[in-house]
This record gives C-alpha cells, sequence and structure tokens, in this order.
C-alpha cells in the first residue's frame, strides 16, 4: 500500500473514532490516490532464474525525457527477485523458447523481465 495512503486511513480512522471525519477528510483520498505514477524497469538477467545477475537494465519515468534512464553505473538490484522484493511488479517474464542462441556467448541480454512499480 502507498504511504500515503497509509497514513490517510490511519488518520482517518483516529478522527472517525473523535467525530472529527468531515467530507473534505474523504475528498484528500482522492488525491492521494490520483497521484500515483507507473515507473517501467526492464531487467535483462543472465538466464530466467529470478536470482541470476544482471546483465543490464533501463528505468523509464513518465514524467522524465523520452530516453531511457540507467539509475548509475552499478545494477540498480543484483537480481530480478531483489527488485520484486523492494517492490516491483514482474509484468512480463521471458520467453526461453524465443533464444535458441546456443552458437551466441552474450545472448544473456535476451532474457528480458519487465517490472512496474506504482509511486
Amino acid at each position: 500500500m502507498k504511504p500515503a495512503i497509509k497514513e490517510w486511513l490511519d488518520n482517518s480512522i483516529e478522527k472517525l473514532k473523535a467525530g472529527e471525519l468531515t467530507e473534505t477528510d474523504l475528498r484528500d483520498v482522492t488525491a492521494a490516490l490520483n497521484s500515483e505514477k507507473q515507473l517501467i524497469l526492464y531487467l535483462y538477467s543472465k538466464s530466467t532464474n529470478l536470482r541470476s545477475p544482471l546483465g543490464g537494465w533501463a528505468l523509464y519515468d513518465p514524467t522524465a525525457p523520452d530516453e531511457p534512464v540507467l539509475p548509475s553505473q552499478d545494477a540498480p538490484y543484483a537480481s530480478v527477485l531483489d527488485a520484486v522484493n523492494d517492490g516491483w511488479r514482474i509484468v512480463q517474464f521471458p520467453r526461453p523458447e524465443l533464444y535458441n542462441f546456443t552458437d551466441v556467448d552474450n545472448a544473456y541480454l535476451t532474457y528480458e523481465f519487465v517490472l512496474e512499480k506504482l509511486v
């Protein structure tokens, strides 16, 4: 749950118990719900295993320029599973049957996971 929503709910419960909850309080949740934006994170794993090390990544932020952003020269996570543990949700898993590159050494970039996070 988004921290702002949880805080709003906690405050509203206290106001309700005290008989101080108003229509304005209830309308404030709309602003908190509508403030979410979706971030998209492409993680290129070295295999389909969620614990495999990453070979590449790109972050897309809808409020930023059209170009993807590399968070840094260091991978933002050690693995896809680490990203999931940080609140990212997997939208797409790689399909191994599409990647039959037995004669190519760098085929690891083909194991593309697409993740999303609402912030």
